[in-house]
């Protein structure tokens, strides 16, 4: 422990560990509640696609920070300042292509994973193709994010990683296993709370003991101030690397092949909620994000700067002593929160939200791919629901424990988190994530195009791992490799590659049939609209009619709702329109909720809506409360 920079009395480990546990008996017992909105397959991975853009937005806070986000990006702020906040902002150049392509291709196409859409857009053998690479990106980030956590709990008290990980990832798969994605998405929202507190905690922490704002930024080094730092000379960590390497493939990586970030979406209730969820991402959480991740590690250089100018410790606190960069967040806060082992048991408790809210979302999605890939259209296609909830669950705790034997990979490394990260990435991810952009927004894009591009690329990506020089062409511009390795102009590399194959390939080969392409690129988005709708969509918008009485009426069809005459005209809607129905308390954030198509009734009254019982128990309703009704389209 003393060799950590770090010591933590017994008697403070007991109080940390005491709150540790409080924290996970009440977030079991938060999500075991909203596990009761699982009556379906498609609630138990995407909600019943309920969802107000704000609840799943939320949420997304607890999935992009995980247990390694405070570790990673404290340490690279400590190596390099205020640069390491750019690997949470250089997503912008991809918004538009999100909001205005892929989202809606994979919202409307109702595909409910990427690799069936692969199948839709392509053939079966690019489906599987494309599941080995994308199960291979979620295994690799449960196995990292397990690892940091216990690289942390190794670092604060001291028990080894060999019992520390197999203890969280069994309660974490217990956990994910019976919740399902509504019990994760409401936990991540209160995990996210607490994430952005916890940060606030040891930023606020650390400026109060450097003497405030001013303090700190007239300590920190001017090269940590910068932006732009080592801009292409350090192959270590330089910006134009990191560029290519992080925005343009992990970023593109995490927004259109993360399984588990699409299936955030894919609860929303409409893709105009999902376009405002997406705005809020990019230009709120995130940017705030970088900040609460990041900010202790440039608070640790102002903090080891002042120390050292000063020649002995700050007042109110011990000498601050970082051997090991992997503990720039925990030796930092322990020491600015003055040894407090209740506020300092908040943090570890953050840190565990900051883990289970990443793991249970790779692990829900999972056990998607491994219910609608594998086990559904291979192995019995024709089950209930209540068979696939059971297989699902199953599929859970499965991917628990591959995740958790993954551990061994990351075990005993000796480079820096990022690093570490980055390595086994970029070497992931650049052929499926240039296949996936081909195939969105060219429709001459075909499937031996896509099968030979994702083949060949994948496997040239890794030959450069024992070949590094294959890679040197492309990167001139940013410094040599580090012991051999190019950590970040791989990815650059690959997609190149990738990108050439399909190319070359489409050209000297048939065209994809238009019949194959309908609804699932983006000049046929109109055609997916009218097969996710069952008819013409009608873009009018009309109003809200708020606090309507439900009315049951069995004669209706499920999933229908009947108004009145001038209800219909309130909301510019004509028979057939889909609408959304809901508690009209906005603050459930569409918990009880459904879409159904709408057929007018005059004989009803302008305040009521009738239903099917059916309908009701489907949407979650409760008997007296009011509901609201939205025309989508």
């Amino acid at each position: 422990m003393e060799s950590l920079g770090v010591h933590i009395p017994p008697q403070s480990v007991a109080i940390i560990a005491l709150v540790a546990v409080l924290y996970i008996v009440v977030i079991t017992a938060f999500g075991g509640y909203f596990a009761r909105f699982n009556s379906t397959i498609n609630d138990f991975f995407y909600s019943g696609n309920r969802f107000a853009w704000w609840l799943p937005t939320a949420s997304m806070v607890a999935t992009g920070i995980g247990s390694y986000s405070f570790l990673k990006y404290s340490e690279q702020g400590y190596r390099t300042g205020m640069s390491s906040s750019l690997t949470y902002m250089n997503d912008w150049f991809i918004v538009p292509f999100f909001i205005f392509g892929w989202l809606p291709i994979v919202y409307f196409s109702r595909v409910k994973s990427i690799p069936e859409y692969f199948e839709k857009r392509f053939n079966k053998l690019a489906r599987y193709i494309s599941m080995v690479i994308i199960l291979a990106y979620m295994f690799f980030y449960i196995g990292y994010n397990l690892y940091t956590i216990g690289v942390a709990f190794e670092g604060m008290f001291g028990v080894p990683q060999k019992y520390s990980v197999p203890l969280v990832a069994l309660f974490l798969g217990v956990y994910v296993t019976f919740g399902g994605q509504t019990a994760v998405i409401f936990t991540d929202l209160f995990q996210g709370i607490m994430l952005y507190l916890a940060g606030g905690i040891a930023i606020i922490a650390g400026l109060s003991v450097l003497g405030g704002l001013g303090e700190f930024w007239s300590w920190l080094p001017v090269s940590h101030r910068l932006p732009f730092v080592h801009l292409t000379d350090n192959p270590k960590f330089n910006t134009a690397g990191l560029f290519w390497g992080e925005a343009l493939a992990g970023s593109i990586a995490y927004t259109f092949m993360n399984q588990g970030f699409i299936m955030r979406y894919l609860t929303i209730k409409s893709v105009n909620e999902c376009r405002k969820a997406a705005f809020f991402n990019i230009l709120v959480t995130l940017p705030l994000s970088a900040i609460v991740v990041g900010g202790v590690g440039w608070i640790a250089k102002a903090l080891i700067t002042k120390q050292a100018a000063l020649g002995g410790p700050l007042p109110g606190i011990g000498m601050i002593e970082i051997t090991n960069t992997f503990h720039t967040f925990i030796i930092v806060c322990w020491e600015t929160v003055k040894h407090n082992p209740w506020i300092f048991g908040f943090v570890v408790a953050a840190l565990m939200a900051a883990l289970m809210s990443t793991i249970d979302t790779f692990i829900n999605a999972c056990a998607a791919i491994g219910i609608y890939d594998l086990y559904k259209p291979l192995v019995n296609p024709h089950a209930s629901d209540e068979h696939y909830l059971k297989a699902a669950r199953w599929a859970s705790a499965i991917a628990t424990v591959i995740g958790l034997f993954l551990v061994v990979l990351f075990h005993g490394q000796k480079q820096s988190l990022m690093s570490l990260h980055y390595k086994g990435i970029m070497i992931i991810i650049p052929s499926i994530v240039t296949t996936i952009f081909l195939g969105a927004f060219w429709s001459r894009f075909n499937s031996v195009a896509a099968c030979t591009s994702m083949i060949v690329g994948s496997l040239v990506t890794v030959f450069t791992v024992y070949f590094p020089d294959m890679i040197a062409p492309l990167s001139k511009f940013v410094g040599g490799p580090v012991n051999g390795e190019y950590i970040y102009m791989r990815a650059l590399f690959g997609m190149v590659l990738t990108g050439t194959i399909g190319v070359i390939v489409t050209l000297f080969t048939s065209p994809a049939p238009k019949k194959k392409v309908k609804g699932l690129t983006i000049d046929t988005l109109k055609e997916a609209i009218i097969k996710y709708k069952g008819g013409e969509p009608h873009f009018e918008v009309g109003e809200k009619l708020r606090r309507l009485n439900v009315k049951i009426n069995n004669k209706l069809d499920i999933d229908q709702v009947a108004v009145s005459s001038a209800n219909m005209d309130r909301l510019k809607a004509q028979e057939g329109d889909m609408i959304y129905v809901e508690d009209s308390r906005w603050w459930l954030g569409g918990l009880r909720s459904h879409h159904v198509k709408v057929v007018e009734d005059k004989s009803l009254s302008d305040g009521d809506v009738s239903m099917s019982d059916s309908t009701f128990k489907e949407a979650y309703l409760l008997e007296g409360r009011p509901v609201t009704l939205e025309k989508i389209f």
